[in-house]
C-alpha cells in the first residue's frame, strides 16, 4: 500500500502545471502592474482617465504576475487577468468560478453584440486602466487568451468576453470630432475587426450538440482561424485551451493623450471563467537601437578595432515613428579620441537618414593600417540628439580601442639536398609555414591555385614555384623557389595501327624512342617481352597495352592498336511478281558493303537488285556474297519459293440503272492466259459471253435490258503450264 501511495503521489506531482502565479503585494495592484510589468522604462503612463481625473483602481486577486516556465506557452511572463476569484485559477484544479457579481459595461456589451450574445449578463469583470502620451505613431503590446469554456462550450450561445479599449484623438485612420475622442477595441483577430473569444478562435469544431452556426456568425472564418488555437493538456495551465500570441496594435496620433482599458468578464454566469495573459514589458516607447559589429567578416573575436582589417559597422534601428524622416547626427568626440578621423580611420558621415518606413541604417567605417607600431588608440563615436515631431532620442556614445595588427611572416623550405633533379618526374617537397599573422591565414601556389602549404611537386623541366601567403587583414608575402632538370629526351611511341578483317590475325610491332638506357619492354596483359607479337583481336578495337621503363624510372605506358574493320552483313529480300509467273525480284538488304555477287539457278549476277525469270516453280537456293571497302566478305543463302499465282474477281450482283454506281458487270484477274465466260437465263440460254476480262456488260440482251433476277454463269480459265480450271456461280441483276 505504501508503494502504491508513493507512485500515485509522484503521478500527481508530475501532473501539476509548470506555470506559477503570484497575486500578493504589488502584484494585485492594477496600475502598479501596468506601470512596472506591462510597460517598459521607455514609456511613461499615468493613473488617470481621459478626463485627466485620477483613477481609483482597487486591489484585486483577479490579477497577478505569472511565469509560464515552459517555452511552449505563447507568453513566457507578465500579467494574468482572470474572471475567476483568484488569478491562480489558471493553475488550480478548479472550474474557474467567479463571485457571480453583475456589472454594467457598455464597451464589453458592444463586443457581446459583435459575438451574437447581446443581452447576456456581464459577471465578475476585472479591469486595468491607465493613460499615456503617444511618443510615436503607433502602439503595440503582446497577449494571449485562454478559457475553461473550450472543449465543452465551443459554439455555445454565450462566451466570456474581453477587450482592450483604446481611447484617444485618432485611432487607425479615424479622427475624433472636435473636443471628442474615438474608442476602438484592439483585441481582434489579425487582419480583421473580429473580437477574440471562444467562438471566434477555437479548434474549428463545435462542442457536443452546439451548432457551428453560433461560431460562423461570430467569425465566418473560424475554421480557417483554428490555426491560432492550442489545446491544453494541463502541463502548463489548467485552462482547456489558449490562443497563439497576438499583438494588439493601433495607429495613433503622435503626442496625443490616450487611455486604455483592459477588461475581462464572465458572461451569463460565474462558472468556467477565462483569462488574458499580457506579455511583460511588451508595451514600449520608441527606441533607437544601436548594434555594433567590429572587424566584420574576420575570424577572430576582438572588441578592439584592428588596423587594416575588415570593415566595422554600427547599425541604428528604430521600432516606432516609422512614417517620418529621421536624421541621426553623427560625430567623433575629439576630446575622448586619440585616433584622428581621415588618418587613422575613414571619414564618417555627419548624418544618417532613415526615410519613411525605413527601419535601420548602417554606419560603416574602416581603420587604416599606418604601418607604424604604436600603443592602442581610442575612438569615441557620438550619436547626437535625434529630434522628431513627437519624441527626442537621447545622445549615445560608442567607445572603441584601436590596436596594431600582427605582422604576416613565414618561411618556404625545399626539403632536398639540391635544387636540381636528375630525371623527369622526380618529386621535390616544398613547405610554407606562417610564423606570424593576424586572425587566420591561408595561401596558394600560383601554378595551380591549390591551397596545401606543404606538398610534393613533380618536376618535368626547369620551373619555378611561387606561393602567396595572406592573412584576413590583407597582408601578403610571396615565396619563390626555382627547380632545375638535367637534360633528358622524353620517351615516345610511334603508334602503328594494324587493320584486319574479323577473324584474321594482327601483327603488332610497337616502336618507341628516347629515354635513358636501359629500356625494358613488357606487354601488360601477359607480362611477356616478345616484340613484335601476333594476336587474334578480341574486340572490334583491341588495345594491347605495353610499358617501357628507362633508367630514370620513367614509365611509358601506351597501347598497340588492332582494329577489326567493319564486317559486311549479307542480306536480301525477294518478291514474286504477281503479274508475271515465275518472275522474282531480288533487292539487297546488306550492311557495310560495296559490292554484291549473286549465285542462283546456275547463274552468277552482280549488282544491288535485279529480276530473274525461273524456268519452273519450286524452291531454289539463292546465295548472296558481299564485300566491304576494306575487302572483308560475308554471305547468306536463302531458300526462295518460286510460285505461279493467279486470281479472279467475279461480282455476285450489279445494278444497271444508269445511276453511275455499279452500272456494269466485269471480271478482274491476273495470272491466267485466257478466259471463256458465259451467263445463262433461267431457261439455259446464253444472254452474255466474253473472252476479254476488260469487257464491261450493261445487263442487256440484244439491245434490251434483261429483267431483274438471278442468272447463272460458267467460267473456263486457261492457266500456265496447260492447266484448265472451270468455275460456276450466280449473278443477280438489281434494278
Amino acid at each position: 500500500m505504501l508503494l502504491i501511495f508513493i507512485v500515485m503521489l509522484c503521478t500527481l506531482v508530475s501532473a501539476q502545471p509548470s506555470m506559477t502565479v503570484n497575486s500578493t503585494g504589488n502584484y494585485k495592484k492594477p496600475y502598479w502592474m501596468a506601470a512596472n510589468i506591462l510597460v517598459d522604462s521607455t514609456l511613461s503612463i499615468y493613473n488617470m482617465g481621459q478626463n485627466a481625473l485620477p483613477l481609483t483602481q482597487a486591489n484585486t486577486t483577479q490579477i497577478g504576475y505569472f511565469e509560464a516556465n515552459d517555452t511552449a506557452f505563447p507568453v513566457q511572463s507578465g500579467i494574468v487577468m482572470v474572471a475567476a476569484q483568484n488569478a491562480s485559477d489558471v493553475i488550480a484544479a478548479t472550474n474557474g468560478n467567479g463571485n457571480n457579481v453583475t456589472f454594467t459595461d457598455s464597451e464589453l456589451s458592444s463586443v457581446l453584440t459583435q459575438l451574437g450574445s447581446s443581452g447576456y449578463a456581464i459577471k465578475d469583470m476585472v479591469e486595468i486602466e491607465f493613460s499615456f502620451i503617444a511618443q510615436s505613431d503607433s502602439i503595440k503590446f503582446n497577449y494571449c487568451f485562454g478559457s475553461h469554456e473550450y472543449d465543452g462550450y465551443t459554439c455555445s450561445n454565450f462566451n466570456d468576453v474581453f477587450g482592450f479599449f483604446l481611447e484617444g484623438p485618432y485611432i487607425n485612420g479615424v479622427s475624433a470630432p472636435t473636443n471628442g475622442t474615438v474608442v476602438r477595441n484592439i483585441a481582434t483577430i489579425p487582419g480583421t475587426n473580429v473580437p477574440i473569444a471562444v467562438n471566434t478562435i477555437n479548434s474549428g469544431s463545435p462542442s457536443g450538440s452546439y451548432p457551428a452556426s453560433n461560431c460562423s456568425s461570430a467569425n465566418p472564418n473560424f475554421v480557417a482561424h483554428s490555426g491560432y488555437y492550442n489545446a491544453s493538456n494541463g502541463s502548463i495551465t489548467t485552462l482547456d485551451g489558449y490562443t497563439d500570441k497576438f499583438t494588439a496594435r493601433a495607429e495613433v496620433q503622435c503626442g496625443g493623450w490616450y487611455t486604455i482599458r483592459l477588461k475581462l468578464a464572465n458572461v451569463s454566469d460565474a462558472a468556467l471563467s477565462s483569462a488574458v495573459f499580457l506579455e511583460k514589458q511588451s508595451l514600449k516607447g520608441p527606441e533607437l537601437t544601436i548594434m555594433d559589429s567590429t572587424n566584420v567578416g574576420n575570424s577572430f573575436n576582438d572588441t578592439m578595432l584592428v588596423e587594416g582589417c575588415n570593415k566595422n559597422e554600427i547599425i541604428f534601428a528604430r521600432n516606432a515613428n516609422l512614417s517620418v524622416n529621421m536624421k541621426i547626427p553623427i560625430y567623433v568626440d575629439t576630446v575622448l579620441s586619440t585616433a584622428v578621423e581621415g588618418v587613422d580611420f575613414s571619414v564618417l558621415p555627419d548624418t544618417l537618414y532613415l526615410a519613411p518606413y525605413q527601419t535601420a541604417d548602417t554606419l560603416t567605417f574602416w581603420v587604416y593600417d599606418d604601418n607604424s607600431p604604436e600603443t592602442n588608440e581610442s575612438l569615441t563615436i557620438v550619436q547626437d540628439y535625434v529630434y522628431t515631431d513627437c519624441y527626442n532620442y537621447p545622445v549615445r556614445r560608442m567607445s572603441y580601442l584601436i590596436r596594431d595588427k600582427d605582422s604576416l611572416e613565414g618561411t618556404l623550405t625545399l626539403n632536398a639536398t639540391s635544387d636540381t633533379v636528375n630525371c623527369p618526374g622526380d618529386s621535390v617537397e616544398l613547405s610554407v609555414v606562417a610564423t606570424a599573422f593576424e586572425g587566420s591565414y591561408d595561401g596558394l601556389w600560383l601554378a595551380d591555385s591549390t591551397y596545401v602549404p606543404s606538398r610534393y611537386f613533380q618536376i618535368d623541366g626547369d620551373t619555378s614555384f611561387t606561393y602567396l601567403l595572406f592573412d584576413e587583414c590583407g597582408d601578403t608575402v610571396v615565396f619563390t623557389q626555382d627547380i632545375y632538370l638535367k637534360p633528358y629526351e622524353p620517351m615516345g611511341y610511334e603508334r602503328d595501327t594494324v587493320r584486319v578483317c574479323p577473324g584474321d590475325s594482327a601483327y603488332l610491332a610497337p616502336v618507341y624512342l628516347g629515354g635513358e638506357n636501359p629500356l625494358t619492354f613488357y606487354w601488360l596483359d601477359n607480362l611477356t617481352q616478345n616484340n613484335p607479337r601476333v594476336i587474334l583481336p578480341w574486340n572490334d578495337t583491341t588495345f594491347v597495352s605495353f610499358s617501357v621503363s628507362d633508367g630514370c624510372d620513367v614509365l611509358l605506358i601506351d597501347s598497340a592498336l588492332a582494329i577489326n574493320m567493319p564486317k559486311p552483313s549479307a542480306g536480301f529480300q525477294y518478291l514474286n511478281d504477281p503479274y508475271v509467273p515465275l518472275r522474282v525480284a531480288f533487292s539487297e538488304k546488306a550492311q557495310n558493303e560495296v559490292s554484291w555477287t549473286w549465285y542462283l539457278d546456275s547463274t552468277v549476277i552482280t549488282g544491288e537488285e535485279f529480276e530473274y525469270d525461273f524456268a519452273r516453280p519450286g524452291d531454289f537456293e539463292v546465295t548472296q556474297v558481299v564485300m566491304s571497302d576494306f575487302g572483308c566478305i560475308d554471305s547468306i543463302t536463302l531458300l526462295v519459293a518460286v510460285e505461279t499465282d493467279f486470281y479472279l474477281y467475279i461480282p455476285t450482283a450489279f445494278s444497271p440503272n444508269n445511276d453511275g454506281i455499279n452500272d456494269c458487270f466485269s471480271i478482274k484477274g491476273v495470272g491466267f492466259e485466257s478466259i471463256q465466260f458465259e451467263i445463262f437465263n433461267r431457261w439455259g440460254n446464253v444472254v452474255y459471253s466474253t473472252n476479254d476480262e476488260m469487257d464491261c456488260w450493261d445487263g442487256t440482251y440484244k439491245g434490251k435490258p434483261l429483267p431483274m433476277g438471278a442468272y447463272s454463269w460458267r467460267l473456263l480459265v486457261d492457266l500456265p503450264f496447260d492447266e484448265i480450271s472451270i468455275k460456276e456461280g450466280i449473278l443477280n441483276i438489281i434494278r
